[in-house]
């Protein structure tokens, strides 16, 4: 296994480990904060979304920092600091005694986070353009895969063992990571590789911000219905089971796009990003649409499936094609913007689409969602029209 090939595969076990120990507590946090001592359902409910939802803000805030720092003083270092920072706070979990303790320590999670930032600026600086797309694609199957088996395992350890050894667990696992990236990532070898290839680019800034735009609005879209999609569901099934079907129409979009991402790279490598991403937008839209009529459970999990393809096609495109438009002097630090974008995204769909749903109905937010994909796309259009319809950014 060549340098490059061994650096993806650390780096997707860091990212998969790092996505699980952020996930691990979304079905668990109310069972441990009621444990701790809380009583009263609203308590639960308000400490619940504070700490679910503090991680991602922080995360964002942080996230330019620790991009530029990486290009000061080493991609490696700031692997190992992720991965050792959100291991001893994922095992400070496990000593909170109130409510208040698990907000503090998530915050600061979000704070020593930022491995996933790290390692997808890594890997786009690393491998050659003609391969950029391919990596990213397989990269992101690790955070998808991180997250969809994050709450799953929390579950079920927590139900079998108990929920602190959900946390000593993740913590034990994102260790591994750091000792794997400590002892198999060469990072002064790949550089010199890398480097051979390195030239000077005209940097389109209006793209560029376009790129960050799309980025926060796909992650708005895409966390911010997974909240009300349990809603969708009780709207449109009458039988019993909810939550087990619910849990279904939730997962099939990750199933999907876990299974195509990689399989884009390869084409987006071959046809060029642009084109992909133009693509993408719009038919993510059309299923955002189609999620708004579904009149069974069974159309809304065909819809989510073809779904999961089309988002497999939006986030590695957006920054291979980010890779391809910006020096690599500036590269980190637009990467570490690019993060910050997508966990604003997180942050505010999860938060925004709630109200919204409360307000004018859950079909209002997959309608208004549709609408800010198209526009995305016709922006993206009007920017990108040469490389949409040539091979320039191949």
């Amino acid at each position: 296994m060549n340098s490059f090939k061994r650096t993806l595969l650390v780096c997707w076990l860091g990212v998969f480990t790092t996505n699980m120990g952020l996930s691990q507590i979304a079905p668990i946090l109310p069972l441990y904060l009621r444990e701790l001592g809380l009583k009263d359902h609203a308590d639960i409910a308000f400490f619940s979304g504070l700490g679910f939802g503090i991680t991602p803000l922080f995360v964002a805030i942080f996230s330019p920092l620790w991009a530029f720092l990486a290009a000061k003083y080493g991609y490696k270092s700031m692997l190992l600091r992720a991965s050792l920072g959100m291991s001893i706070s994922t095992f400070c979990l496990s000593f909170a005694n109130s409510g208040v303790d698990v907000v503090i320590i998530r915050a600061l999670m979000g704070v020593v986070a930022g491995f996933t930032s790290a390692a997808v600026v890594f890997i786009a600086v690393i491998f050659p353009k003609s391969k950029v797309a391919y990596a990213l694609g397989t990269l992101s199957t690790a955070s998808i895969s991180g997250s969809l088996i994050g709450p799953l395992f929390g579950g079920i350890v927590a139900e079998f063992l108990s929920i602190r050894s959900v946390f000593y667990l993740i913590a034990f696992f994102i260790a591994c990571s750091f000792i794997t990236i400590y002892f198999f990532i060469d990072e002064k070898r790949i550089l010199k590789k890398q480097e051979k290839s390195t030239g000077t680019i005209k940097q389109n800034i209006f793209l560029i911000l376009t790129l960050f735009i799309a980025t926060f609005f796909i992650q708005f879209g895409v966390s911010g219905t997974m909240p009300i999609l349990t809603l969708l569901v009780e709207q449109i099934y009458q039988g019993e089971k909810i939550a087990f079907w619910a849990g279904i129409v939730v997962a099939s979009s990750g199933i999907s796009n876990l299974l195509f991402a990689t399989k884009l790279g390869k084409i987006a490598d071959k046809t060029g990003p642009s084109k992909i991403i133009f693509i993408a937008l719009l038919f993510s839209g059309l299923m955002f649409y189609l999620q708004a009529i579904a009149h069974n459970v069974y159309m809304l999990i065909l819809v989510r499936l073809f779904l999961g393809i089309g988002l497999g096609g939006l986030v590695p495109c957006i920054n291979a094609l980010l890779k391809k438009s910006i020096n690599t002097k500036n590269l980190s630090l637009a990467f570490g913007i690019n993060q910050s974008a997508y966990y604003l995204g997180n942050f505010s769909g999860s938060f925004g689409n709630g109200i919204l749903a409360g307000k004018f109905g859950v079909q209002f937010v997959f309608l208004m969602i549709c609408i800010l994909f198209i526009s995305n796309a016709l922006l993206f259009l009007l920017l990108n029209k040469k490389r949409i319809f040539s091979n320039k950014d191949l």
